[in-house]
């Protein structure tokens, strides 16, 4: 029992430390989101400042996976170990780009070729130029056949720094020619510049190298390119020196040592020495020139020793074997790490199914809980639709009533005009009865007066018959005869009986003959009416009246 609990005790902490792995694995996720960033600013800074962009390199590839080498992890090693050889580091950048050698494919063309020309110019910087040209034809030709002609141009142009250090200045100067022709077509300023810079390296028509130096400077310092300016400025004072202008050469080389301490490329240093040695002999400083010879010649010593390159060969030999050492152990520690995964997988699948087992449980209970209540919710939807479906009866019943009302209100308006017009004709009759009394005699008056007295009792009764209904429209319709009043407060007893009789749905032909009028006449008061209201020609007069 006590062997079965330390078992499983030993399996919970397996399972507990690769969970802390798991989360310190995923808390440097954020960290490596910062590779491209790195990357891109040491590219922004490598022609500036080579210094900062070796260490915004290195930062990256130190956050790169090695083990597992990509695209950004090549690109970061290439990147550092460019940086470091224009600092004039070339032993640890030879070993950077061995590094970078065995993270490359074979089947990733550029980034091999890239790598060859670095190799190449270190090599050159070393001493040794048949490796060197080795590298750089190997990178020629792949970069053509890849058909860029920007890295073609830069590989000629390190061909003919390569033929420089030969002493084959005709050779070189092709390859320069080549280049600059090649980065003129694709406007590539900086690449300009370099190959400029380049043509200014060795003696010859100094006017004309003057201007190019002058030219490059003028690019370099619109990019910014503070190791270019270094490096222009060591060539101008060259130049000025072959020219017998020796003040205005010592005063380049203190322009260039400026920024050459700036960056604190040794390479550079090393050139503004020897050439300060030289313009301080020819002006007959020779203590200055002596000085400045032995500091040459002691920088040149550290960067070119003998030794260097074949120290460096040994230390990558060694760093192989170690890497197939290691390669070995780390199998070793793969194949435990299997069998401890195996494990903690088995008492992973353990634990799960229990966690199965009881999730099942919960379910069906949990599903039948949710019977229940999908039920109770069916229920209340049809308590709900019934519910509903009440409302909607008692809408139509409601709409029923109105229309009901809106039909009795239309039956007392046309009574109410009926009304109105007997007794506009009772009117009219007594007006012509009283009009043929005026021709009549004496003894005729009396009897046709009594005449006229009996019509008006007839209406008289008439009118209290008619009283509740008189009563009755004017009752029902005296809220809409006061909202229109103080609406249109402008319009006549006349145009209110008028809207009153329309918002009756009474028709035209029904109130011309309520009103005794001919239709084209009621058409006119209607127009009158319209006018009055305000209206437009597109709206109805019957429907404003109704909402009124």
């Amino acid at each position: 029992m006590q062997d079965k609990l330390r078992r499983y005790i030993v399996l919970a902490a397996i399972v507990l430390v690769y969970m802390f792995q798991g989360t310190v694995i995923c808390s440097g996720a954020d960290d490596k989101q910062d590779i491209p960033r790195l990357l891109k600013e040491a590219r922004d800074v490598l022609s500036r400042d080579p210094k900062k962009a070796s260490s915004l390199a290195s930062r990256a590839l130190k956050l790169c996976d090695t083990a597992h080498p990509d695209s950004i992890t090549i690109a970061a090693t290439i990147l550092y170990g460019e940086a470091e050889q224009l600092l004039g580091n070339f032993d640890l950048s030879i070993h950077i780009l061995y590094d970078a050698d065995g993270l490359i494919d074979k089947d990733n063309a550029w980034w091999r070729a890239r790598l060859y020309k670095l190799q190449g110019r270190v090599f050159s910087k070393l001493g040794d130029y048949h490796k060197s040209t080795e590298l750089n034809d190997k990178a020629t030709s792949m970069f053509r056949a890849l058909g860029d002609s920007s890295m073609v141009a830069d590989c000629y142009n390190e061909r003919g720094v390569m033929l420089l250090n030969l002493h084959e200045y005709v050779l070189a100067e092709h390859f320069f020619k080549r280049a600059l022709n090649i980065n003129m077509k694709l406007s590539d300023m900086a690449a300009v510049a370099r190959n400029l810079n380049c043509m200014c390296l060795y003696k010859g028509d100094s006017e004309n190298k003057l201007g190019k130096i002058d030219k490059a400077i003028a690019i370099n310092r619109h990019l910014g390119n503070t190791w270019a300016l270094g490096e222009n400025y060591n060539n101008k004072g060259k130049q000025l020196y072959y020219a017998g202008r020796y003040k205005e050469a010592m005063e380049a080389l203190d322009q260039a040592k400026l920024y050459i301490d700036t960056i604190e490329a040794k390479e550079l240093l090393c050139d503004n020495y020897e050439y300060i040695s030289m313009v301080s002999a020819a002006s007959g400083d020779y203590r200055k020139a002596y000085e400045y010879l032995g500091k040459m010649s002691s920088l040149s010593g550290e960067l070119q020793k003998n030794t260097r390159l074949r120290n460096t060969e040994l230390d990558l030999s060694r760093k192989t074997l170690e890497d197939q050492r290691l390669a070995i152990e780390r199998q070793d520690q793969e194949y435990r790490i299997k069998i401890i995964h195996r494990n903690v997988i088995l008492f992973v699948i353990f634990i799960v199914l229990c966690a199965a087992c009881l999730a099942l449980y919960l379910i069906r209970n949990r599903h039948k809980r949710n019977l229940q209540l999908i039920e109770a919710r069916h229920q209340l939807e049809v308590s709900s639709k019934e519910v509903a479906e009440l409302k909607i009866r008692q809408q139509q019943l409601e709409l029923e009533n109105v229309q009901n009302m809106l039909e009795a209100n239309r039956s007392e308006m046309i009574s109410f005009a009926a009304f109105l017009k007997s007794r506009t004709e009772m009117t009219d009759k007594i007006r012509d009865m009283l009009k043929e009394g005026y021709k009549m005699d004496a003894s005729a008056i009396v009897p046709h007066l009594k005449k006229i007295n009996a019509l008006i009792t007839s209406y008289s009764s008439n009118d209290k018959t008619s009283q509740p209904l008189l009563l009755s429209v004017e009752e029902k319709n005296k809220d809409f005869m006061n909202r229109l009043r103080e609406k249109h407060p402008n319009l006549t007893k006349g145009e209110r009986n008028l809207a009153l009789l329309i918002r009756g749905r009474i028709s035209t032909k029904e109130i011309s003959m309520l009103l005794g009028l001919e239709p084209r006449t009621v058409n006119m008061n209607r127009y009158r009416l319209r006018k009055s209201l305000e209206l437009k020609s597109e709206d109805d007069l019957e429907e404003y009246l109704r909402n009124v």
